[in-house]
C-alpha cells in the first residue's frame, strides 16, 4: 500500500495554501525572498504531478520509496518553515498595531535596517540557512526526477485493491449467530404493509466482514422468500456502479434467460416488462455509489412492480442507505463471544465446539475477542489454524498482528483497506491520526475535530463555514462509513472497532505511534526519527525514562497523554518537574500538546518558543499562573484550562492570541479577574466563564465583540455592572449559538445596588431563544424579568433558580414546552407557589408537560403550595415527572394532590409528616428518601397504599421513627434492595426483610435486635453497622445451620452485639470476602473464615493470633489494637498482598525479623507504624538470612518511630519499590541511595526534619530525587494527597 498519499497529500495542501496566503506573500516581499518562494511552488508542483507514478514504483524501486520519503520528510519541513513565516509576519503586525502607543525608547540600528528591529534581524539571520536548504532539498528532488523515469500521470489512477470475486446468492456452508438477524429481516421482507415509496428498500449496513452479504443470502433462499416473491434477482454491484451492467445481470435472472442487448434503454425496458404487475425481490450486495442520479436511473424498471416488492441493499455506507431508502437501515453488529467461538470451531478443527480440543478452547476465545467477533476475521484465521493443533500454533496466531499476515492467505485487511480506499482524499489523514488512539479507547468528537484543526488536515472552506463544521462533517461522514461507532457504555463517546484501528495502524505507518511504559518496546516498534504524532497512555506515576525515548522524535507535531481529559477532574498524574524543563524544547515543532490531568504547578517560560503551538490542553493541572510568555503563541487555536482549581490568572496579554478560538476555562473557582483585550478574540467559539471586573479589566459590554460564541457561558460577578447599557452591548440576544447560559451574582455582596438596576440588568441580559439551559444565582431584585420563562424559549431544558433572596414570587415557567429540569433553590422570601408558576392563560393541568425532575430547596419561609385545576380542586399533574424533592422547607404545610404516574424518586428533607403524606398512588416509585421529618413514626402512616415496587429506602434524622410498618409486622416488599437508616434514635428493631443485598444501619442508639434469621441472610450481600451500642441478636434466633450470601461486614461501635454468636460456624459465612470490625472485645481467633480476602481490625483486644482458616487473605490491616501476648503467633497468609500494622500503645511486636515476610511472594503494599518506640535500626536479618522484606513490594510506609536512625537494612533488595512514605521519624537522617535510585514514582517525608533538610533543591538528595514523579517533602504534602490515597490506602 503506498502510505506516502496519506499525510504528504494533506501536508503538500497546507503548504501550498500558506504559499498562496495575501499576508505570507506580502511578507516575503519584504524580506526578499519572494523570488525563492515562487520556485518552491514551481519544483512543489512538478513534483506532485509525479506523485501518482512514484507511488505506483515504490513498492518495486526502492531509491523511489527513498523519494518518496524524502519528499514526506521535506513536505513537513517546509510546512515548518513557512509557519516561522507566517508566525514572524503576525508578531510584526501585532507589533505595528502597538507601534503607535508604545512608550518604549526605539533601539538604534543602522540606517540600512530602518525598518527592522534586533529581533527582526535575528530572525532574518536565523531563516536564511533554513531557506537555503529546503531550496536545495527541493532542486534535489526535482533532478531526481529524471534519474528514477519517474512520469506524470494525467488519467485519474484507479483504485489498487485486489480482484475481489463478485458474491453470489448461494449461501455459506456454516453460519453462526444470524438467526435472530434472519427473523427481524423476514419480518420486514414478508410484511405487505403500505409505503409512500412505490418500491421498498431494506438497507443492511455494516462495517466490512460483519456479514451483511452472508445475511442477505440466507434470506434470499428462505423458503418464505420463495412462496411470497413472484420474481427474484441477485447482483453484485461493488465498488463500480455500472447501471447498465447491473441491470443486464437482473434481467438475465428474472428471465432467465440471455441479454444481448447493449443499449440501456432497451435493457430497462426490457426489465420493466418482465417486472410489471410482479411482486419481486432484488438483492444489491456491495453497494458504495452515493450519487442519488445514478440510483434513480437504475431502481426505474422496478417502478411498475405489485405491492411488496422488496429490494436488498448490502453497504457499509449509511449515506448510500439514506439515498437509496427512505427507510433506517437494518444495521448489523458483530457475533457473541460463544457464536463466535462456534465459527472459529468449524473452520479451523471442522467441529461445532472444542470439546475434544479442550486445551485450544482458551486460546480459541482470545483469538475471537481479538477479532471483536467478526465473523470474516474469525473465518480467516480459522482458516489459517485449520492444519495447525498445537498450542503454540494456536498462539503464534493469536500473538501476530493482522497486517503480518500475508494477503493471499487473508481476506481481512484487503476486506476492511476497500474502505480506506473509498474515503476521499481529506479523510484519509484525518483517519489515519486516529491511529494515535489505543484499541478501546472512548473519544469525543469535539475533542478530535480541535486536534484535527490543528494539524492542518481540514480543509477550508471558501463559503464561510467555520472550521469546527468542515470538521464535524468529517467525523459524520467516517461515522457513516463504519470506520467509527457509538460507545456502547457512553453515547456521547466513539471507538474504533479493533480491526479498523489495525487498519488506521497499518496506513499511518511509522508517521504516528502510540508509546508505552514498556521502554524496550517503544524503541523496537517504530522509527523514531519518522514519528510525528505520538500518544502515551498516561499513568498516575511517569517514568523520566518514557520521556527520554521521545528524545529520537526531533520533529514531534501531536503529544498527547491519553485520556485527553477527565470531565470531573477526578483521574490526576504525576510527572517530575525536571521532565517538563527538559521536555519541552523537545517539542518546538508540536502543533498539538496537553498536559492534561497532570499535577503541575508551573509551566516554564519556554512554552513560548513552541510556535507551532495550535493546541494546549492544560485542564485538570495545578497550575496557579500561566506564564506571561504564553501570549505570544499567535498560532494558538485551542487553550483547555477546565478544573483548573488552583488557576488564579490568564496572561494579561491574551489579546495577541488572535487566532484563539476555544478557551475552555470552566470549573477555575479561583480566577476572580479576567485581563482586558479578550474582546479582540474575535474568532472566540467557546468561552466558558467571564468574570466581570469593577476596574477596567474584563467588561460586560466586551461580550458583544465575540459574534462567534457558541455553547456554554457562565458570566460571574454580575454586581459588578453599574450600566445598564453594558449588558445590552452585550448582545446575548443575537448569539444564537449559545445554548446554557450563567448568570450570576456574588453570593456575599452588600445589596447597597440599586433592586432597580438589578431588574433592568436581568431584563437586558435576554439570551437568544437557542437555549436550552439557563442558570440564575443570587440575583438581588425584587422580581425576575418577563423573558425568564417565556413560552418563546422552546428548546430550554434546564432552568435553575438559586439564591435569589428578594424576589417574592416564582416566574412563570409552566409554560416552557420543553422543560424537563426544574431547580429552584434558596428563595428566601417565598411564602406562596401558585398559579404565577404556570404563566400567564396556562392553568396547572397544561403546565409542565414535559418535566422529568423537580427540586425545591432551602426555601425556610415557604408555606402553601396551591394548584388550582380548572374544576376548582387543588390538584397537579406531572405526567412525565420522574424526580422530586423538597428540602429544607420547614414551613411548608401543604401541598396540592400530585398525579405522578411516572414518579420514580422521592426525596423529602426537613418536612413534616404531614407533606409526607400527600402522596398517593406512587405506583412507579423505586427509590424513596426521608431525611428530619418531623413526627414520622412509620412509614405506613404515610403512604395509605404502600409502593410496592420500592427498591431504595433509606431513612436519616428522623428521630420519632419506632419501626418501619407500624402496626404491620409481615409487610412484604418484594422489590427491596437497598435500605439504610441512620440516626433514627427512637427505632427499636426491625422487620423481618426478604430479599434484601445491601443493609446499611448506623447511630440508632435504640435498636436492639436484629433479625438475622432465614428470610434475611440468604439474599443479603453487604450488611454495615455502625455505633449501635445497645444491639444484640434476636435471642430466639439460632443461626448455625443458616447459610447466608454475605459478601462484606462491617461492624463498627457494637459494644454488645456478640461476634462469635453473629458469625455462627464456618458454614454460615462461606461468601464472606471481606470483614471489618472495630471496637471489638471479643476473642476473634476463631472466625469461619474460609474465602476472606480483606481484614481489618481496629481497637479490638486480644489479636496476638490471626482468625486460623485465612488461606485466601490479600489485604491485612491492624490498627491500635491490644495483645497480651507478642505479636504475631503464628505464620502470615501467603496469599497475603497488602498487610498494614499500626501500633497501639498496649500492641506488642516481635522484631521484624521474626516475622517471615520475606517467604511472602505476593506482598506488595507495607505499612508499620509505631510498636517499635525504642528501635534504632531494623537490624538483623530475615529468618532465612535473607532480607527483611520480599522484594516485591511496590509500597513501603514507615511512621512514628522516635529513635529510628537507620532504614539500610529494611529496605535492602526492594528492586520493585515504587512508593516510599516516612513519617514521624525524627532522628532518621539518611536513605539508602540506591533505593531512591529504584525508579522511585512516589517520595513523601513528613515531620522527619533531619531528612527534609537533605532533600531541598540545593542539598545533597535533591539530584537523586528529582526524577521522582510525585515527591512531598514537609510543608508540600497537600501536592501528593491523592496518590498516597492510591499508593497507601487500605
Amino acid at each position: 500500500m503506498a502510505l506516502i498519499e496519506v499525510f504528504l497529500g494533506a501536508i503538500i495542501k497546507v503548504v501550498f495554501d500558506k504559499l498562496a496566503s495575501v499576508d505570507l506573500k506580502k511578507f516575503a516581499r519584504s524580506e526578499g525572498l519572494d523570488t525563492q518562494l515562487k520556485r518552491w511552488i514551481q519544483v512543489l508542483s512538478l513534483i506532485q504531478a509525479v506523485l501518482d507514478d512514484a507511488e505506483d514504483k515504490q513498492n518495486m524501486r526502492i531509491a523511489v520509496k527513498h523519494w518518496l520519503d524524502d519528499h514526506q520528510d521535506l513536505a513537513y519541513d517546509m510546512d515548518d518553515v513557512i509557519d516561522e513565516f507566517s508566525t514572524e509576519a503576525c508578531r510584526r503586525k501585532l507589533m505595528e498595531a502597538q507601534g503607535s502607543t508604545s512608550k518604549v525608547r526605539k533601539v538604534k540600528i543602522p540606517s540600512c535596517c530602518t525598518s527592522f528591529s534586533v529581533k527582526d534581524y535575528k530572525f532574518n539571520r536565523k531563516m536564511t540557512p533554513k531557506v537555503d536548504e529546503i531550496t536545495r532539498r527541493l532542486e534535489s528532488l526535482k533532478e531526481q526526477i529524471k534519474i528514477l523515469h519517474l512520469v506524470e500521470t494525467v488519467a485519474k489512477r484507479p483504485n489498487k485493491t485486489r480482484d475481489r470475486l463478485p458474491s453470489t446468492s448461494l449461501v455459506e456452508s456454516y453460519v453462526y449467530g444470524r438467526e435472530n438477524d434472519k427473523e427481524e429481516l423476514l419480518k420486514l421482507l414478508l410484511s405487505n404493509e403500505s409505503s409512500d415509496d412505490q418500491v421498498v428498500v431494506i438497507p443492511i449496513v455494516g462495517m466490512g466482514g460483519v456479514g451483511k452479504t452472508t445475511l442477505a443470502q440466507m434470506v434470499y433462499n428462505d423458503d418464505r422468500v420463495n412462496e411470497f416473491f413472484d420474481s427474484k434477482a441477485w447482483a453484485c454491484v461493488s465498488d463500480d456502479f455500472d447501471i447498465f451492467g447491473v441491470t443486464k445481470t437482473i434481467l438475465r435472472a428474472i428471465t432467465s434467460g440471455g441479454c444481448d442487448y447493449e443499449d440501456l434503454n432497451m435493457v430497462q425496458v426490457k426489465l420493466s416488462e418482465a417486472l410489471t404487475r410482479k411482486r419481486f425481490l432484488i438483492v444489491l450486495d456491495d453497494v458504495w455509489n452515493e450519487k442519488y442520479e445514478d440510483w434513480d436511473i437504475l431502481r426505474r424498471p422496478f417502478l411498475v412492480g405489485s405491492s411488496g416488492s422488496k429490494i436488498i441493499v448490502t453497504t457499509r455506507h449509511h449515506r448510500v442507505a439514506s439515498v437509496m431508502s427512505s427507510t433506517a437501515g437494518y444495521s448489523l453488529k458483530e457475533l457473541t463471544d460463544d457464536e463466535s467461538l462456534c465459527l472459529l470451531a468449524r473452520h479451523a478443527l471442522g467441529r461445532t465446539n472444542f470439546d475434544r480440543y479442550p486445551n485450544l478452547e482458551g486460546i480459541g476465545r482470545s483469538i475471537v475477542r481479538k477479532c471483536k467477533n467478526l465473523p470474516l476475521a474469525v473465518k480467516t484465521l480459522g482458516g489459517l489454524l485449520r492444519a495447525r493443533s498445537t498450542p503454540d500454533e494456536w498462539t503464534d496466531i493469536l500473538n501476530s498482528e493482522i497486517w503480518e499476515i500475508k494477503e493471499d492467505q487473508s481476506d481481512i485487511l484487503p476486506a476492511l483497506r476497500l474502505s480506506y480506499y473509498h474515503l476521499p482524499a481529506h479523510l484519509k489523514p484525518c483517519f489515519a491520526y486516529c491511529s494515535i488512539f489505543p484499541k478501546d479507547y472512548e473519544f469525543d468528537k469535539y475533542e478530535l475535530v480541535l486536534l484535527w484543526m490543528a494539524e492542518g488536515f481540514l480543509e477550508e472552506s471558501k463559503a464561510s463555514d467555520l472550521m469546527e463544521d468542515i470538521g464535524d462533517n468529517y467525523f459524520k461522514e467516517l461515522l457513516m462509513r463504519s470506520f467509527f461507532q457509538q460507545s456502547s457504555s457512553n453515547s456521547s463517546r466513539f471507538v474504533m472497532h479493533d480491526l479498523i484501528n489495525d487498519l488506521a495502524r497499518y496506513v499511518a505507518g511509522d508517521f504516528c505511534s502510540r508509546l508505552t511504559d514498556d521502554l524496550e518496546e517503544n524503541i523496537k516498534c517504530t522509527i523514531l526519527d519518522k514519528v510525528r504524532y505520538a500518544s502515551f497512555t498516561s499513568s498516575w506515576y511517569e517514568a523520566s525514562q518514557k520521556f527520554k525515548t521521545l528524545q529520537k522524535a526531533k520533529h514531534l507535531r501531536s503529544f498527547l497523554p491519553l485520556p485527553i481529559f477527565a470531565e470531573d477532574g477526578s483521574d490526576e498524574f504525576y510527572i517530575a518537574k525536571k521532565v517538563i524543563a527538559e521536555l519541552l524544547p523537545e517539542l518546538r515543532y508540536s502543533r498539538v500538546l496537553s498536559f492534561g490531568g497532570y499535577a503541575i504547578s508551573e509551566l516554564p517560560d519556554s512554552i513560548s518558543e513552541l510556535i507551532h503551538l495550535r493546541y494546549l490542553n492544560l485542564s485538570g493541572t495545578r497550575l496557579k499562573l500561566l506564564p506571561e510568555s504564553m501570549s505570544n503563541l499567535c498560532n494558538l487555536q485551542t487553550l483547555r484550562l477546565g478544573n483548573c482549581r488552583e488557576l488564579i490568572n490568564l496572561p494579561v496579554g491574551i489579546r495577541k492570541l488572535i487566532n484563539l478560538r476555544h478557551l475552555e476555562n470552566s470549573n477555575t473557582s479561583q480566577l476572580h479577574e479576567m485581563p482586558s483585550g479578550i474582546d479582540q478574540l474575535t474568532s472566540l467559539q467557546t468561552l466558558s466563564k467571564v468574570v466581570v471586573s469593577k476596574h477596567g479589566a474584563f467588561r460586560l459590554k466586551d461580550l458583544g465583540n465575540l459574534s462567534l460564541l457558541a455553547g456554554s457561558l457562565a458570566i460571574l460577578e454580575l454586581q459588578n455592572v453599574t450600566n445598564v447599557q453594558e449588558a445590552r452591548d452585550a448582545n446575548l440576544k443575537d448569539k444564537r449559538d449559545l445554548d446554557k447560559i450563567v448568570l450570576a451574582w456574588n453570593s456575599e455582596y452588600d445589596d447597597s445596588l440599586s433592586k432597580v438596576l438589578q431588574q433592568d440588568l436581568l431584563e437586558a441580559l435576554r439570551p437568544h431563544t437557542n437555549l436550552t439551559s439557563l442558570e440564575i444565582e443570587f440575583y438581588k431584585g425584587d422580581k425576575f424579568s418577563s423573558w425568564v420563562g417565556d413560552y418563546s424559549f422552546t428548546k430550554l431544558v434546564k432552568v435553575s433558580l438559586r439564591g435569589c433572596t428578594h424576589c417574592k414570587c416564582l416566574p412563570s415557567l409552566g409554560q416552557l414546552p420543553a422543560l424537563k429540569d426544574l431547580s429552584i433553590q434558596s428563595m428566601l422570601e417565598v411564602k406562596a407557589v401558585g398559579t404565577e408558576l404556570c404563566g400567564k392563560d396556562c392553568s396547572w393541568e397544561f403546565s409542565f408537560p414535559s418535566l422529568e425532575s423537580l427540586t425545591f430547596d432551602d426555601m425556610p419561609e415557604w408555606e402553601e403550595w396551591t394548584c388550582l385545576s380548572s374544576a376548582g380542586e387543588n390538584e397537579c399533574h406531572f405526567p412525565l415527572l420522574r424526580k422530586l424533592c423538597i428540602s429544607r422547607c420547614p414551613k411548608l404545610k401543604s401541598i396540592p394532590v400530585l398525579h405522578l404516574p411516572s414518579l420514580s424518586e422521592l426525596k423529602l428533607d426537613e418536612c413534616s409528616v404531614g407533606i409526607a403524606k400527600c402522596f398517593y398512588n406512587l405506583t412507579s416509585l423505586n427509590k424513596l428518601e426521608f431525611w428530619q421529618i418531623i413526627g414520622l413514626a412509620s412509614l405506613e402512616d404515610v403512604f395509605m397504599q404502600f409502593p410496592s415496587g420500592l427498591e431504595d429506602i433509606a431513612l436519616r434524622s428522623c428521630h420519632q421513627l419506632k419501626n418501619l410498618w407500624g402496626s404491620s409486622t409481615t409487610r412484604v416488599l418484594p422489590m427491596l434492595k437497598y435500605l439504610t437508616i441512620e440516626s433514627c434514635s427512637a427505632l427499636q428493631s426491625l422487620p423481618t426483610l426478604s430479599g434484601l443485598n445491601r443493609l446499611r444501619i448506623s447511630f440508632c442508639s435504640a435498636l436492639s435486635c436484629l433479625p438475622m434469621d432465614k428470610l434475611l441472610l440468604p439474599q443479603l450481600r453487604h450488611l454495615e453497622i455502625f455505633d449501635c451500642h445497645k444491639l444484640n441478636l434476636t435471642p430466639e434466633i439460632v443461626i448455625e445451620d443458616t447459610s447466608t450470601s454475605i459478601e462484606g461486614l462491617q461492624i463498627f461501635g457494637c459494644p454488645c452485639l456478640n461476634l462469635r454468636t453473629m458469625l455462627g460456624s464456618v458454614y454460615s459465612f462461606a461468601s464472606l470476602r471481606s470483614l471489618d470490625i472495630r471496637d471489638c472485645d471479643y476473642h476473634l481467633d476463631q472466625l469461619p473464615t474460609p474465602n476472606l480476602e480483606r481484614l481489618y481490625l481496629c481497637r479490638c483486644k486480644n489479636v496476638s493470633y490471626l482468625p486460623s482458616g485465612l488461606g485466601r487473605l490479600r489485604s491485612l490491616q491492624l490498627s491500635f489494637c491490644s495483645s497480651p501476648l507478642l505479636f504475631p503467633q503464628g505464620d502470615f497468609p501467603p496469599s497475603l498482598e497488602g498487610l498494614y500494622i499500626e501500633g497501639g500503645e498496649n500492641l506488642q511486636l516481635k522484631p521484624l525479623s521474626e516475622w517471615g515476610l520475606n517467604r511472602l511472594t505476593s506482598l506488595e503494599r507495607f505499612r508499620i507504624r509505631g510498636g517499635y518506640p525504642e528501635l534504632e535500626s531494623f537490624s538483623g536479618s530475615g529468618d532465612d538470612g535473607f532480607a527483611l522484606l520480599p522484594p516485591t513490594l511496590r509500597s513501603v510506609d514507615i511512621g512514628d518511630l522516635p529513635n529510628l536512625k537507620s532504614l539500610s537494612t529494611l529496605l535492602r533488595g526492594l528492586t520493585a519499590l515504587k512508593g516510599l512514605r516516612i513519617f514521624g521519624c525524627p532522628k532518621l537522617g539518611s536513605l539508602p541511595k540506591e533505593s531512591l535510585r529504584n525508579q522511585l514514582k512516589l517520595l513523601r517525608i513528613d515531620t522527619c526534619p533531619l531528612l527534609e533538610k537533605r532533600c531541598l533543591m540545593d542539598r545533597d538528595y535533591w539530584r537523586v530525587i528529582e526524577d521522582i514523579p510525585c515527591v512531598g517533602i514537609g510543608s508540600d504534602l497537600q501536592r501528593v494527597y491523592t496518590c498516597l490515597c492510591i499508593y497507601f490506602s487500605f
